[in-house]
């Protein structure tokens, strides 16, 4: 079933374009990516300036910029890279950050589903907030996510399977072998994934190898994929280390507070529709 593109970008203002914002970003990209390359290398602003021919005020601005997200460290005169990943959050603090946009997204993610759908929800704070709004409907859900059950468990019409495995208790999430056997059997309508960080070029992140095999499989095992993300999410991000490809065509579910230039640069790597979901009510 291929995907149709949907035109619900930036709060309904139409398609996104790459303007100096996107350039920005591709620069402060290669930035992160230059420091990544060489982590022990301090890059100077002078030597910043003269590769991407643009004034030092504005490598100034760019460091500035990337030294707020916790991505960098100023140093006299240029910038190294900070070698600490964002710190990962339990599930319980993960459930209290964004809480708005997570519900917004839950919401909108739920509104694709239809009655007789195979869902793939992965583990998250996110996809729980989309088995929240699914509410009690005929549908079947496949998960890995000890938090989804828990939401779907009084659910008396949704027909629940429970990946097998073994558990990461630190985000109560079920991996393994066994766990990308079990999806080997099936064909999902969609599957909702769930990522700490999405780049153009990488495509998901996260915090381990044998999560980053489960959701490559999540993907490879579903007609539809869509992406929940909120929009800190989307844009510069740590240097993390374990990553899923993007498959050919693709959706994204994000909140309004997403930066039009960031999925600009999605739009151009398959992302075929993309969903941003207002996180107030015009009433």
């Amino acid at each position: 079933m291929p995907m149709t593109s949907q035109t619900t970008d930036e709060a309904g203002k139409g398609p996104a374009r790459a303007g100096h914002g996107s350039k920005g970003h591709r620069r402060r990209q290669r930035i992160l990516a230059m420091l990544t390359s060489e982590p022990e290398e301090n890059l100077s602003v002078t030597g910043l300036s003269e590769t991407f021919g643009v004034s030092v005020a504005t490598i100034r601005r760019d460091l500035s910029h990337l030294q707020d997200q916790r991505l960098v460290t100023r140093t006299y005169g240029g910038a190294a890279l900070q070698h600490h990943p964002k710190a990962e959050l339990t599930m319980v603090e993960r459930g209290a950050t964004h809480v708005e946009a997570k519900t917004a997204i839950g919401r909108a993610g739920a509104a694709l589903v239809e009655d007789g759908d195979l869902l793939i929800l992965d583990s998250g704070s996110t996809t729980e907030q989309l088995a929240i709004a699914l509410g009690d409907r005929p549908v079947s859900v496949i998960t890995n996510g000890l938090r989804i059950v828990h939401q779907l468990v009084a659910c008396e019409r949704v027909r629940v399977t429970v990946l097998g495995g073994s558990l990461r208790g630190f985000n109560e999430t079920i991996f393994g072998a066994d766990a990308e056997e079990m999806l080997g059997r099936v064909c999902a309508t969609i599957a909702f994934i769930g990522t700490d960080a999405i780049d153009p070029v990488r495509g998901i992140t996260s915090r381990t190898y044998e999560q980053a095999r489960l959701k490559s499989a999540m993907v490879r095992q579903a007609e539809q994929v869509y992406f929940v993300a909120d929009a800190s999410k989307l844009g510069e991000h740590p240097p993390f280390q374990y990553w899923s490809k993007l498959p050919a065509e693709w959706g994204l579910i994000t909140d309004d507070g997403a930066d039009p230039a960031a999925l600009a640069e999605l739009r151009q790597v398959g992302a075929t529709s993309i969903i941003v979901a207002p996180t107030t009510t015009v009433g």
